[in-house]
């Protein structure tokens, strides 16, 4: 492969493992810094569906508790008409 000079360079085996090391250094950090944003970002999406169905549980309780406190008939007396 020639360089910017247009000089072939050089293949050393030992050049081309250290420099594919180094690359697969760099992308092992990539790679962990991705993981911990994703794992981040789940475990918000998770809380905010916890969130979400706690409001839709408190809203259930708080509607029906109270039909069922507002269901006893109005019943007028008989008697209290003249």
């Amino acid at each position: 492969m020639p360089d910017d000079d247009g000089k072939p360079k050089s293949t050393d085996p030992d050049e081309l493992a250290r420099l594919l090391e180094i690359e697969l250094i760099q992308k092992r950090a990539a790679w962990r810094q991705a993981a911990g944003r994703y794992r981040a970002i789940r475990m918000v999406s998770f809380l905010f569906l916890f969130l979400v169905i706690l409001a839709a549980l408190l809203v259930y309780f708080l509607v029906f508790s109270d039909l069922s406190g507002n269901r006893a008939p109005k019943s007028t007396p008989a008697s209290a008409e003249p």
